[in-house]
């Protein structure tokens, strides 16, 4: 006897399949509540992606400009014995800005950049922040088991105050992500 599934079957299936996180990857996505509303780039979701090769961060906006006079910073904590994260990767979201990798220290970036594959761009048209980072960028891949990651906006929207959002909670991180297989 055959079996087929029907229409509205199928498409549960398929939307399930769709939305479902790489099976190669250890996958953590949160949402956040405007919080921001003072600032066009208030964060709504943030997704990390630990893979067998590379570590990838999606930054969602409720409204990202080209003409954004904001910045995202992106804090990686690799080793668990230490508080606080090891590296940090900083960019601008409006047009014409750069993006850098460097060590931290106290939730501050420090040094030189960290020379390894990485890259990182905003997509204006879809309001989204990515960067995909390799493995090497945290040390020795073989040692890096784990990864966690904590999301920064910080905005002038008005030039008076400033305005910041964080992604999970101010200082807080997404769950420890191992390496994908």
């Amino acid at each position: 006897m055959k079996r087929s599934l029907t229409g509205g079957t199928a498409a549960a299936v398929l939307a399930a399949t769709a939305t479902a996180p790489p099976a190669h990857a250890e996958y953590y996505s949160v949402d956040d509540p405007a919080d921001a509303e003072s600032s066009l780039t208030d964060v709504y979701n943030a997704r990390v992606r630990h893979g067998a090769d590379e570590v990838s961060v999606v930054v969602a906006f409720a409204d990202l400009r080209r003409s954004s006079a904001a910045a995202v910073s992106i804090y990686f904590d690799t080793v668990k014995s230490r508080r606080g994260p090891e590296y940090v990767l900083t960019s601008g979201l409006g047009d014409g800005t750069d993006y850098v990798l460097r060590e931290a220290v106290r939730w501050r970036g420090r040094g030189e950049h960290v020379d390894c594959d990485y890259r990182a761009r905003p997509k204006w048209a879809r309001d989204k922040f990515r960067t995909v980072l390799s493995r090497a960028c945290f040390g020795d891949p073989e040692e890096i088991e784990e990864i966690r990651a904590s999301v920064k906006m910080g905005d002038v929207a008005d030039g008076s105050q400033p305005v910041i959002d964080w992604v999970p909670g101010r200082r807080m991180w997404s769950t420890w992500l191992g390496r994908g297989a």
